[in-house]
């Protein structure tokens, strides 16, 4: 029976270089051994998982071509990369507002403008909505609220956009989704959105603020979703691949006077511990989990992410100045190498494309 293939990537700002870089390799190596040059990411994975720059990766992976005769997804996994460094430096730096933690924050606590991020990701994904992607997808966000025709329809609680929803019940733009899902506080404000099919509106924000490392979400719903080669897969029929950001190493005032911090260091410093607390909590469930299956399958789940010595980018997941983009391309060039070789936990990577190549239902 052929294994359902799971793509994970993380949240992490402008770090979506780093999954980036890495799945362009995979997409090379894809059109390669295929002998296909019209292969993409979308023909090799059955659901894509994504939370925040991970979110905005899988959708440019999903985006249907309108051309029937060509490959089956509009972009390439090149031009997902080309998009940090095209449009970063407008997303964030650029979009700055002004006197951070200055008076301004009193009444505004949001570092950035969402306006050109908004415009970006209307002239990518258009109006395409969820249910129109190419493969099964989960992205996730948190809500603060939701109401239809101005009544409360849900309180706060964890939100998970798919592709499989039934359309006449639940269906967003994609840009909404996107733009939810990468709504981090104190980053960006929280965005407004609007359920397509019965007019719910919601206030939405990152989904890093739960689920940075989205892989035990994917395993989650693989575990009661309906595939073309399996129903309810267990781990021992899935093949999951989860890439990081590779983040941990963001600045915290003393750590020694955390006791006396003020309201203001708290609300600096809270988003980005609890984005990066779940990552290798999630990391280390996961390798827990298929550690208790036959030794066969144990090698099924594979963790990519920046070790330690190589975060020589900046610390700051809004840097999006040239400089950084090219230090952070070398971080996901160096990741890439150091993927290459296999351990006791996991294949290295080309293993882990074959997999992906004999698990393709067409096979």
């Amino acid at each position: 029976m052929k294994k359902v293939r799971i793509l994970s990537i993380d949240g992490g700002g402008i770090r979506g270089v780093i999954p980036a870089v890495i799945i362009s390799y995979i997409e090379k190596k894809l059109i390669e051994l295929s002998k296909n040059p019209n292969a993409r990411i979308a023909d090799y994975f059955d659901m894509i998982v994504g939370t925040s720059t991970g979110g905005i990766l899988t959708c440019f992976y999903l985006t249907p071509n309108s051309n029937q005769n060509g490959p089956s997804a509009k972009y390439t996994a090149e031009q997902a990369l080309e998009f940090y460094s095209k449009y970063g430096y407008s997303i964030f730096n650029k979009s700055k507002r002004r006197q951070w933690f200055g008076l301004r924050q009193l009444r505004n606590a949001t570092q950035y403008s969402s306006k050109t991020l908004e415009k970006i990701l209307l002239e990518r994904f258009g109006d395409l909505k969820m249910h129109q992607l190419l493969q099964k997808t989960l992205i996730t966000s948190y809500c603060m609220g939701a109401s239809i025709n101005g009544k409360n329809s849900r309180g706060k609680s964890a939100v998970f956009f798919n592709s499989f929803d039934n359309p006449t019940e639940r269906d967003f733009y994609v840009r909404d989704v996107v733009r939810s899902t990468s709504a981090a506080p104190t980053y960006f404000s929280p965005a407004k959105i609007e359920n397509l099919a019965n007019g719910e509106r919601m206030t939405n924000i990152d989904g890093g603020v739960f689920a940075n490392n989205p892989s035990m979400c994917a395993y989650s719903e693989a575990r009661s979703t309906k595939f073309k080669t399996q129903s309810s897969p267990k781990a021992s029929g899935m093949l999951l691949l989860s890439i990081g950001t590779g983040g941990g190493q963001f600045s915290l005032p003393p750590v020694k006077t955390s006791k006396t911090w003020n309201i203001l260091k708290w609300a600096k410093s809270i988003p980005e511990i609890m984005m990066d607390g779940s990552i290798d909590t999630v990391n280390h469930q996961m390798l827990n989990l298929f550690a208790t299956l036959e030794k066969e399958h144990q090698l099924n789940y594979k963790r990519i992410d920046v070790a330690k010595e190589d975060r020589n980018y900046s610390a700051d997941m809004a840097d999006a100045s040239p400089a950084n983009i090219q230090k952070l391309k070398k971080a996901g060039e160096i990741t890439l190498t150091k993927s290459f070789q296999a351990t006791n936990d996991a294949l290295g990577l080309d293993n882990f494309i074959q997999l992906l190549i004999d698990n393709n239902p067409s096979n």
